[in-house]
């Protein structure tokens, strides 16, 4: 574990009063606030995780200084990083290259009236012949984990604008359940981020197919910050300011390539091969231990932490 590092607040003055009064942050217990998530996260077995002030406060913003929340949130980032080896294991952007690409996610590096930091999707750009939607979903994390490293990001949130243009039956038919609960469980419980809203537009008369995929896995919460859109891109600019919408939707925002984030995020393959270090150990013994603890005389196998005692039988 790391020890406690010292901490400078990057926060303008607006944000900061923001993060008072709705994360309840307050600078003067900020640093003690981040010492006892530590602490608690220290004392967890099998846990080898970041505990550095910057990463922590991530949590603890996207669960308001509720420490109770933050920890279990933590807990869960972890915890899903261990089990579902299929999104986590080796997720750096040089293995989803082609994803990027594509041109399916990119952050717009512009905010929206609320503040919040504007990610735009395209689900349509999906080459679903060519990469699964595993990929979609590794891309997707690798992209909130770098956005969301920004401190004004994680006062303020993150809006996403899906531009569903491009997206057929076929992409449909290659959308399975599974990937939608993961993905609504990675915004809901996973990751350490404020989903501020999430506008739809140009989706197709089929959508009431696809959203029949995500809303049994999704919140009330969430569900209440969704807005469809249509073809009627002018309604944007009731969230979002001209000069930050694209030129696609109605904006003056130039429209960026589709490789630009590509360029960005491969930048950063050494980063994520870092923070691969860090995780949760699987504590757990299987059955098949506990069946020959039975066997050797009731030997408790289950309180061993970490190694396993060999056991001379005669």
């Amino acid at each position: 574990m790391a020890t406690e590092d010292k901490y400078v607040c990057s926060l303008p003055d607006s944000v900061l009063k923001k993060a008072m009064s709705e994360l309840n942050e307050d600078p003067n217990t900020r640093l003690l606030e981040i010492k006892t998530l530590r602490q608690r996260l220290e004392k967890y077995p099998g846990l080898n995780g970041r505990t550095d002030p910057k990463f922590l406060l991530r949590f603890l913003r996207a669960r308001k200084f509720d420490q109770e929340l933050s920890f279990k949130l933590v807990l869960n980032y972890y915890t899903t990083r261990r089990d579902d080896k299929e999104v986590f294991s080796d997720l750096r952007p040089f293995c989803v290259r082609h994803v990027f690409e594509s041109g399916y996610t990119t952050p717009l590096g512009v905010r929206d009236k609320q503040s919040a930091a504007i990610i735009l999707e395209k689900p349509g750009k999906w080459d679903y012949g060519r990469f699964s939607e595993l990929d979609l979903i590794k891309a997707d994390c690798i992209t909130i984990h770098k956005v969301i490293e920004d401190e004004i990001t994680q006062v303020n949130g993150i809006t996403l604008l899906i531009d569903y243009k491009g997206f057929t039956l076929s992409h449909l038919a290659h959308t399975s359940p599974s990937f939608a609960r993961r993905l609504c469980r990675l915004w809901q419980d996973v990751f350490p981020a404020r989903l501020r809203a999430v506008h739809i537009v140009n989706e197709p008369a089929t959508y009431g197919n696809i959203f029949a995929l995500f809303k049994p896995f999704l919140k009330q919460k969430l569900l209440d910050r969704i807005f469809f859109h249509g073809p009627r891109h002018e309604e944007l600019l009731d969230h979002i300011d001209e000069q930050n919408l694209p030129e696609a939707y109605g904006g003056k925002l130039t429209d960026v390539s589709d490789t630009t984030w590509c360029d960005v995020i491969l930048q950063y393959d050494k980063q994520f091969e870092e923070d691969a270090k860090f995780g949760l150990l699987d504590m757990t013994v299987s059955s098949a231990l506990d069946a020959d603890s039975e066997s050797l005389g009731g030997v408790a196998q289950s309180s061993l932490v970490g190694t396993f005692k060999k056991l001379s039988v005669d």
